[in-house]
């Protein structure tokens, strides 16, 4: 199997692997002979890339990694901008609140503000398909039908027992996100936790970021849903004017 890219291969594996991989699993999903891995998984811990663990049996991706993140949210001037609305919005609603751009299929969490009370592993850097999400479904419903029809094409694949993977029910939740004006899921992406979102929609550029709030179901009312909806819709349009100005 022929690599143009073999160690950044090697990188995204290990930082997609839910856990440790081991060298005769990463040759085996890389196509790679374990000599020639070995030989750059050596350089990749010399460099903090990738962590090994005592015996060099298994690999992780390490906290040199975090450099090229941590470049680009500085560098990016969404994300900055994201930063005081995120605050507010998370004060108001009490809620934990994100700031997701599209990547191909996938949404990646670039900002966010933890709530108090909800105790969530770090979510800046994690991926999510971008057509189980709400704040996917936000940007998704405002992007071209060929792009959204390829990523369904490809393949949806249920996360909980209530995701939604026909194309039918999933083309009818993006109109339902046109008609509200915001996405809505309930316990599709994740058990137990609903998602409103809103996408940032500035004038004569494509829509690739979204702003997102997730609440526990047990606390979802139907009076704080739409809280939430008026928040999350206020901070994508606030977002939106500051970028524009």
């Amino acid at each position: 199997m022929a690599h143009e890219s073999p160690t950044l291969d090697l990188i995204e594996r290990l930082a997609a692997a839910p856990d440790r991989m081991t060298v005769q699993a990463l040759s085996r999903q890389l196509g790679m002979p374990e000599a020639l891995l070995r030989g750059r998984l050596a350089q990749l811990v010399a460099r903090g890339w990738v962590e090994a663990d005592a015996d060099g049996a298994s690999y992780a991706i390490g906290v040199g990694a975090l450099r090229p993140m941590s470049a680009y949210l500085s560098a990016d001037r969404t994300a900055r901008l994201a930063t005081p609305i995120l605050t507010r919005l998370s004060e108001h609603l009490g809620e934990s609140v994100r700031l997701v751009r599209l990547d191909g299929t996938e949404i990646v969490c670039l900002a966010a503000r933890e709530s108090a009370h909800d105790a969530s592993s770090p979510v800046i850097g994690r991926r999510f398909p971008a057509i189980s999400a709400a704040s996917g479904r936000a940007i998704l419903a405002c992007r071209d039908n060929d792009e959204v029809e390829a990523i369904i094409a490809a393949g949806v694949e249920a996360r909980t027992v209530d995701s939604v993977v026909g194309r039918a029910e999933l083309y009818a939740a993006l109109a339902d996100c046109r008609a509200r004006g915001f996405a809505y899921e309930r316990g599709e992406l994740v058990a137990g936790v609903g998602c409103i979102a809103a996408a940032v929609r500035v004038d004569g550029l494509s829509v690739t970021d979204a702003v997102s709030c997730g609440v526990p179901l047990a606390r979802l009312t139907h009076e704080h849903a739409e809280d939430v909806a008026a928040g999350v819709c206020r901070a994508a349009d606030d977002l939106a004017a500051a970028l524009l100005a």
